[in-house]
C-alpha cells in the first residue's frame, strides 16, 4: 500500500522533472541558435559537448532539489513561489560557473551561458505555472476515509492537515461506537460505522482508507475492509501512513509485533557492506583534502583558549559497543570534568572558537577518523552518550541496530537540539531511518544536510 501511494506521488514528481529537462534542452538549443559562433550547427555543438551539458543539467536539478522545488503540491501560479523558482535557477547558474569556469575550464562562453540561464529560468517558470494549473485542482487530490475516531485517528488527521503537499483530502471518520455517529471530531464528521464503508466509498469517491484502530478489530470491520479492498479501495494502517507522511514512526501507536513484521525477511547485510566500503573511501578522500583545514583549526584553537585540540568522549556505537568519539574541543578545558552535561543555548562553557566551529559544523571533522576505524558512518543516528534512556523512552535501544553517523535522518528532519525533552521525538526519526535505510535514503539525507547548511538552519 505504501508503495502504491509512493508511486502515485513519484509519478507527479517525474512529470515535473521531465518538464524541467525539456525546458533545459530547449534553453540550450535556443541559446546555441542565438549565438553567432554556434548558430550554424547548434546540434553538432551540443553533441560535441553532450557530457558537459548533462553535467550542467545535473547541477541545475540538484540546485532545484536542494531549494525544495520538487514539491508537486506547491502552487507555482503564485508570484512568490515562481520568484523562488527563478532564484533557485540562478543559484544553479552560479554553481555551474564556479564548477566549470574554475576547476575544469569553460566549454561555452559566459555570454552564451547567461542567455541559456535567462531562457531556462523563463521556460521553467512558465512550465511550472502550467503544471500547477492542470494538476492541482483535482488530479493530485486523494480522498481518504479514516477508520477510527479515537486518539490514533485524531493524531493521523492532524498529520494529514500538516502535510497538504501530499494532496490527501480527509472526508470523514468511520467508528463503530454508536455515541460517535453524527458527531464532529476535530472538525471532521463521523459519517457512520463499518457497515457503511461500501456506501461511503461510492458516495465520496474514496481512494484510500486509513485504519487507525490500535486495539483488536471486530470481525464485522475486518470483513467490511476486505470487501472495500476487493472493490479497488486502498487500505493502510495508521503507523504506516504516519511514517510515509512525516518520515517518523509514531512510537505511541505501534507495538513490538509491528516492528517485528517489517523486520521479517528485511536483511540489510549487502547494503551495510557496500555502505562500509563507500564510507571508508570517502573518509580517506575527505581526510586528505582537509589536512590544511585540520592544521588551521588546530592553530586557532591553541591561540583561542588553553587545553587540548581534540575532545574525546565515550559513546555507544552499533550493538552497544563503546568507542571514543573525536571532536574539536569547543568548550573551556575541564567543562565536563564531572561527566557529560546537556548543552544549553548560549552555553557559557563554549569558547569563541567553539561557537564558530559549531555554527559552521566543523567541530565534528575529526570524526572522519572514527569513520575510517569503522566505529561510525557518514549517515546514521547520532551516537549515544549513555544507554539509560531505554527504560523511559519506548524502543530507544533500537537505535543501536545501526552504526552511528555524522548526520542522519533525525538531524535533517528535526531541527531542535538534543535534550532530554527532544529525545522521544528524535527516536521516531531514527526508527524510520533504521526501518527504511538504503543508499537512496542516504543520498537524500546528504542533500538535505547541504540544504540545511546553506540555509543556515540548525541540524
Amino acid at each position: 500500500m505504501i508503495k502504491s501511494i509512493s508511486r502515485r506521488l513519484l509519478l507527479w514528481k517525474v512529470i515535473l522533472l521531465l518538464g524541467d529537462i525539456l525546458c533545459y534542452f530547449l534553453s540550450v538549443v535556443l541559446a546555441l541558435y542565438l549565438n553567432s559562433i554556434t548558430s550554424k550547427d547548434p546540434f553538432g555543438f551540443l553533441l560535441q559537448f553532450i557530457i558537459k551539458f548533462i553535467l550542467v543539467a545535473t547541477t541545475y536539478f540538484l540546485a532545484l532539489y536542494i531549494a525544495d522545488m520538487y514539491n508537486q503540491q506547491r502552487d507555482f501560479r503564485r508570484p512568490l513561489h515562481n520568484a523562488k523558482l527563478a532564484l533557485s535557477c540562478w543559484f544553479g547558474t552560479a554553481a555551474v560557473m564556479i564548477i566549470f569556469y574554475f576547476p575544469f575550464g569553460s566549454f561555452v562562453g559566459r555570454y552564451l551561458l547567461i542567455i541559456q540561464a535567462v531562457i531556462f529560468s523563463s521556460l521553467i517558470c512558465l512550465w511550472r505555472f502550467a503544471f500547477s494549473a492542470m494538476a492541482l485542482p483535482h488530479r493530485l487530490q486523494i480522498n481518504i476515509l479514516i477508520i477510527g475516531a479515537g486518539k490514533s485517528g485524531k493524531r493521523l488527521l492532524k498529520v494529514i492537515r500538516k502535510r497538504e503537499d501530499w494532496g490527501l483530502s480527509p472526508v470523514g471518520f468511520i467508528d463503530d461506537d454508536p455515541a460517535k455517529k453524527g458527531t464532529i471530531v476535530d472538525g471532521l464528521p463521523v459519517l457512520g460505522n463499518s457497515g457503511h464503508l461500501e456506501e461511503l466509498r461510492n458516495e465520496y469517491g474514496i481512494y484510500l482508507m486509513a485504519v487507525a484502530i490500535t486495539h483488536e478489530k471486530s470481525p464485522k470491520l475486518i470483513n467490511s475492509l476486505i470487501k472495500a479492498s476487493w472493490s479497488g479501495c486502498r487500505l493502510i494502517d495508521m503507523p504506516s501512513l504516519h511514517e510515509l507522511l512525516t518520515g517518523m514512526i509514531p512510537t505511541a501507536h505501534i507495538s513490538e509485533n509491528w516492528l517485528f513484521q517489517w523486520n521479517l525477511n528485511n536483511s540489510k547485510i549487502y547494503y551495510q557492506r557496500i555502505k562500509r566500503i563507500l564510507d571508508f573511501m570517502a573518509a580517506i578522500f575527505f581526510s586528505l583534502i582537509s589536512l590544511p583545514i585540520f592544521a588551521m583549526i588546530a592553530l586557532l584553537l591553541k591561540i583561542d583558549s588553553p587545553g587540548p585540540i581534540l575532545f574525546r568522549q565515550r559513546r555507544l556505537g552499533q550493538e552497544g559497543k563503546a568507542f571514543n568519539i573525536l571532536k574539536y574541543r569547543t568548550m573551556a578545558q575541564g567543562s565536563e570534568a564531572n561527566g557529560p552535561l546537556w548543552t544549553a543555548n548560549n552555553d557559557s562553557r563554549i569558547t569563541r572558537m567553539g561557537k564558530l566551529l559549531r555554527r559552521i559544523r566543523l567541530d565534528e571533522l575529526p570524526q572522519l577518523i572514527n569513520i575510517i576505524r569503522g566505529e561510525m558512518s557518514f549517515i546514521g543516528p547520532r551516537p549515544l552518550v549513555h544507554n539509560d534512556l531505554n527504560q523511559r523512552i519506548p524502543y530507544y535501544n533500537y537505535r543501536l541496530l545501526a552504526k552511528p553517523g555524522l548526520t542522519g535522518w533525525a538531524q535533517v528532519m528535526f531541527h531542535d537540539g538534543l535534550t532530554p525533552d527532544t529525545n522521544p521525538e528524535k527516536i521516531k526519526y531514527d526508527l524510520y531511518y533504521i526501518k527504511n535505510m538504503s543508499l537512496t535514503l542516504d543520498i537524500a539525507i546528504i542533500l538535505k544536510t547541504v540544504r540545511i547548511v546553506l540555509l543556515g538552519k540548525g541540524i
